[in-house]
C-alpha cells in the first residue's frame, strides 16, 4: 500500500530524481565529446564532411533503434531497456579509445547512437509514468534539464582533458563516468504503473484525442514494433510533436556539429564556454517553459521556442568573436529549451498510457532523422560555400517552418471557434 500511495503525496517521487541522476552522469560522458570529437576527427585525417558523416552515423543508428526501444519499453517495462541503454550509451566512449581511423570511429558512433536511443527514448516514458495529467510540461521540463545542464561543465572539461592528457585518456575517463550512470540506473524500480492513472483528464491538449480514455483502460496485449508505432501515430498530438521535433533537429545538428569548426575558422577560440552558455540558459528556461506550456498551450510554446532557435542560427552566420558566439548560444538555448518543453508535453499529454514509449520513439526518431540528414547535408554545404552561408540557410529554413506552423495552427483555431 505504501509503495503505491507514496508517490501521490509528493509532486515527484524518488525514482524521478534517481533517473535524473543517471541521465546527468551519462550525458556528462556524452557531451564532453561535443567540442572535442570534431577536432579528433580532423586530427586522425578526417575532413569537415567526415565530421558531418560521423554525426549522421550516430543519428542514423538512433533513428533505427528508437522504434524498437519504445516498443520494448511498452512491452517489458522501462527498467530493462534503461539498463541496456545505459550500458551501451555509457560505454560508448571506450570504443573510441580502441581505434584511431575514420572507419573505426564511424562504427563506434553507430554503437554509441544505439545506446543513446535506448536510454533516452525509455527515459521519456519512465518520467511520464510518474506525472499527473496537467503536469507533463512542468515534469518533463524539469526532468530533461538533466541532459542539458551537464553541458555547463562537460564541454569545458572535455576540452581541458583533451588538451592536458590527450584524446585517449579523455575517452577512458568518459567511459568511467558512463559506468557510474549504469550503477544508478540499476537502482531504479522495475515495471511501474502510472501512479496518477485515476487522475482527471488534463485540461491541456494539443489536439482532440482519446488519450485519457485509453489511459484509464487496461493495457492491451503486447504489440509488434510496427503496430506500436502505428498506434502512437494515430494520436494527432503525437504527430504534431514529431513534426516539431523534426524541424528542431535541423538547427540543432548545425549548432552541435559545426560550431567548434566555425569558431576555429573565425579565430574565436574554443567553444567549451559557448556550449556552457547554451546549457545554462536552456536548463533554466526549460522548467519554466514547461509550466507555461501546461497553462498557455504546448503548440504556442513550441512555436516561440523554434522562432528563437531560428533567429540564433541565422545570427551565427555573422558571429565572429567568442562573446558573440556565447550570446547567440544563450539565445539558442532559450529557444531549444522552450521548444522541447512544449513538444514533449504535447506528445505525452496525448499518448495512451500503454504506448508512451512508442510515442516518445516517434517523436525523437523524427528529431534524430533530421539531425542526421542535416549534419550530412550541412557538412557538404559548409565544405562548398562556408559556414556563414550554411548557418544563414539553417536559420531561414527554421523560421520558414515557424511561419508555416503558425499559419496552420491559426487556421485550425479559427475553424474550431
Amino acid at each position: 500500500m505504501s509503495e503505491t500511495r507514496s508517490p501521490e503525496r509528493v509532486a515527484y517521487p524518488w525514482p524521478f530524481f534517481a533517473a535524473m541522476a543517471a541521465t546527468l552522469l551519462l550525458f556528462l560522458s556524452f557531451q564532453a565529446l561535443f567540442p572535442t570529437l570534431p577536432l579528433y576527427i580532423i586530427a586522425i585525417g578526417g575532413s569537415p564532411a567526415d565530421t558531418g558523416l560521423a554525426s549522421w552515423t550516430f543519428a542514423l543508428a538512433a533513428v533505427l533503434t528508437r522504434p524498437l526501444a519504445g516498443a520494448l519499453a511498452d512491452r517489458w517495462g522501462c527498467k530493462p531497456v534503461l539498463v541496456l541503454g545505459a550500458v551501451v550509451f555509457g560505454g560508448g566512449p571506450l570504443l573510441y579509445a580502441l581505434g584511431s581511423s575514420v572507419p573505426w570511429l564511424l562504427g563506434a558512433r553507430a554503437i554509441h547512437g544505439v545506446g543513446m536511443a535506448l536510454f533516452t527514448t525509455t527515459y521519456q516514458a519512465f518520467i511520464a509514468e510518474l506525472l499527473s495529467p496537467g503536469r507533463y510540461g512542468a515534469g518533463l521540463g524539469l526532468a530533461n534539464t538533466a541532459s542539458v545542464v551537464t553541458m555547463v561543465a562537460a564541454p569545458p572539461f572535455g576540452e581541458w582533458m583533451a588538451r592536458e592528457s590527450g584524446f585517449r585518456l579523455l575517452f577512458l575517463a568518459l567511459g568511467a563516468l558512463g559506468g557510474l550512470g549504469v550503477v544508478v540506473t540499476l537502482l531504479l524500480p522495475g515495471r511501474l504503473r502510472s501512479v496518477h492513472s485515476d487522475a482527471p483528464p488534463s485540461p491541456v491538449q494539443c489536439d482532440e484525442s482519446e488519450n485519457e480514455q485509453n489511459s484509464a483502460s487496461s493495457p492491451p496485449s503486447p504489440q509488434s514494433t510496427p503496430e506500436a508505432v502505428r498506434q502512437a501515430l494515430r494520436e494527432p498530438g503525437v504527430r504534431v510533436g514529431a513534426l516539431g521535433m523534426a524541424l528542431l533537429g535541423l538547427p540543432f545538428a548545425a549548432f552541435i556539429t559545426f560550431l567548434p569548426l566555425l569558431a576555429d575558422a573565425r579565430g574565436a577560440g574554443g567553444t567549451g564556454w559557448v556550449f556552457a552558455a547554451y546549457a545554462l540558459v536552456s536548463s533554466l528556461v526549460q522548467p519554466a517553459a514547461g509550466h507555461l506550456a501546461d497553462r498557455w498551450g504546448t503548440e504556442r510554446m513550441a512555436l516561440v521556442g523554434l522562432a528563437l532557435v531560428g533567429a540564433a542560427a541565422a545570427g551565427l552566420a555573422w558571429g565572429s568573436s567568442q562573446w558573440e558566439l556565447i550570446g547567440l548560444a544563450g539565445l539558442f538555448g532559450a529557444g531549444y529549451g522552450a521548444a522541447r518543453a512544449g513538444l514533449d508535453a504535447c506528445v505525452q499529454s496525448n499518448a495512451a498510457a500503454a504506448s508512451r514509449g512508442s510515442a516518445a520513439a516517434v517523436q525523437y526518431t523524427a528529431h534524430d532523422l533530421l539531425i542526421g540528414l542535416g549534419s550530412w547535408a550541412f557538412g557538404l554545404l559548409a565544405s562548398a560555400m562556408g559556414y556563414g552561408v550554411m548557418y544563414a540557410t539553417v536559420g531561414g529554413i527554421t523560421l520558414l517552418g515557424v511561419v508555416a506552423g503558425g499559419l496552420v495552427f491559426g487556421r485550425r483555431d479559427v475553424t474550431e471557434e
